[in-house]
């Protein structure tokens, strides 16, 4: 971004949302070889499980918190205590839940009776979860952008060494999900008791700050809810369907995929804010700017990260992990497509939920995790893993066209025509990226040669189409 305040805002949150994507990358390079194909799948099931659990527990409750914080930004005190006294009981309460169900979800989904310890840990997962989003999400509100990214540092550091104690003792897939929820717990903790603690003598007069937050998280909640069937759904059903080595495979693949967004989160933390001060009377920056910069962004990424991910992805996944997961990386070549999709539509939830738009994204989230259900009961039994990436594409594809559609009723037309020629110099680059990687066939000459491939395509592209945009947000600042 041309100004200071609004690069730094962004660089932070690329390092931020990199920490905790290329953090599980790591887990899965680290754990999925020790513990082999059927326990890491295993280990992917409880995740995806927790997860989904942990619908109950968000309750849209941390984006609704997060966008009240931003725009009561001098006082955030009460808004931030509404947000946990309704966010804490019912991640109490559903991690109980996760807890008692823990002996039918472990033989539903591994028909064994000997994976329901890891089910059961199920519930610490869901209570550090809990914790960490809201405290994150508070953090994006406030534009702390900074404390955030250290708290993932953090949190980052507990995981790895908790995956290092596991591997030194040589204990079970058990002992890291404990780690893992006390590495999300413990910063989390400390975070909102010092957030709490300075907010305390902050007041709104005449304002009922629990309902405002309650009628607010209502409609994010069923949007959340739709989101992480859609997201978890596919290895959930590939568990009940098929093994779980299958499930390991395509975790491992789709773990390399998300590491891969981290600057569609980057980007997603940085428009929020910056639109909901766009749409403010008086603002100093129109939403259309807002948005044709962060199109920009979005078709950048789309290009250069699919265009790399589909001639260096699968070269390096077989290098890293070994033969062993040499189907996730013919899995990966499949999942290009999701990445392209999930980058391109960028813009349409921080958009929608700065326009007070969010009962619309509520539907459309609906619509798309039905889709998903639907097609994964039909095209797992019959294509398998490859049958759960087609089923996220029709998902995808379903909420990229319905989300610019309801972009378009919020902030009138898309101007993509005012970025065109980044947009061509975006597909031309990428484009020449890849065919130079083809004909040079680094994959023949080993893992090191290959890294180095990948780790040049970045920073080239990222020059050629980084290098100084014409019209930056400034709604992006450092705290």
């Amino acid at each position: 971004m041309s100004s200071p305040a609004a690069r730094g805002g962004l660089a932070t949150n690329v390092v931020t949302a990199a920490l905790p994507l290329v953090g599980s990358f790591l887990v899965s390079l680290l754990l999925a070889p020790y513990v082999g194909d059927a326990g890491f799948g295993v280990y992917s099931l409880v995740m995806s499980a927790a997860t989904l659990l942990l619908v109950a527990a968000k309750f849209g409750l941390h984006t609704a918190t997060s966008r009240l914080v931003s725009e009561n930004d001098d006082t955030p005190g009460p808004w931030i205590r509404a947000g946990l006294a309704l966010r804490l009981p019912l991640t109490l309460g559903t991690a109980i839940v996760a807890v008692v169900a823990s002996p039918w979800i472990a033989r539903g989904l591994t028909g064994t009776d000997e994976t329901t310890v890891a089910f059961a840990l199920a519930g610490a997962v869901i209570v550090g979860a809990s914790l960490f989003e809201f405290a994150g999400e508070v953090q994006v509100g406030l534009r702390a952008f900074r404390p955030q990214m250290w708290l993932r540092v953090v949190a980052l550091v507990l995981r790895l060494a908790a995956l290092g104690l596991v591997r030194w003792f040589g204990v079970g897939v058990e002992w890291f999900l404990a780690g893992h929820a006390l590495s999300q717990a413990l910063p989390s903790t400390v975070v909102l008791g010092r957030l709490v603690h300075s907010t305390r003598a902050q007041t709104v007069a005449g304002v009922r700050t629990l309902r405002r937050t309650w009628d607010l998280a209502l409609p994010l909640a069923f949007s959340s809810a739709s989101f992480l069937i859609y997201a978890h759904t596919d290895r959930l059903m590939l568990g009940a369907f098929d093994s779980e080595a299958v499930v390991g495979q395509f975790a491992v693949a789709r773990n390399v995929i998300d590491a891969a967004m981290f600057p569609v989160v980057a980007l997603t933390w940085s428009l929020r804010p910056a639109f909901v001060r766009s749409l403010r009377p008086g603002a100093t920056e129109s939403v259309g700017e807002v948005l044709a910069e962060g199109l920009r962004l979005s078709v950048v990424y789309v290009c250069a990260g699919a265009a790399l991910m589909a001639v260096l992805g699968p070269g390096l996944l077989r290098g890293l992990y070994g033969a062993e997961f040499s189907e996730a990386g013919a899995l990966l070549l499949w999942m290009v497509p999701l990445l392209a999709l999930r980058g391109l539509g960028t813009v349409i939830f921080p958009l929608l939920v700065a326009a007070d738009s969010q009962r619309a994204y509520a539907r459309l989230m609906g619509w798309t995790a039905g889709v998903n259900v639907a097609a994964n009961l039909v095209l797992i039994p019959i294509f398998g893993a490859i049958g759960a990436v087609a089923s996220t594409f029709l998902a995808l594809l379903l909420l990229t066209v319905g989300g610019f559609r309801e972009v378009r009723r919020a902030a009138g037309s898309l101007p993509w025509g005012e970025r065109a020629g980044s947009h061509t110099r975006a597909v031309v680059s990428s484009g020449l990226a890849a065919t130079a990687v083809l004909l040079w066939d680094p994959e023949g000459r080993g893992l090191a040669v290959t890294t180095a491939a990948a780790v040049i395509g970045v920073v080239v592209l990222a020059l050629v189409n980084l290098g100084r945009p014409r019209r930056p947000f400034r709604g992006v600042r450092r705290p």
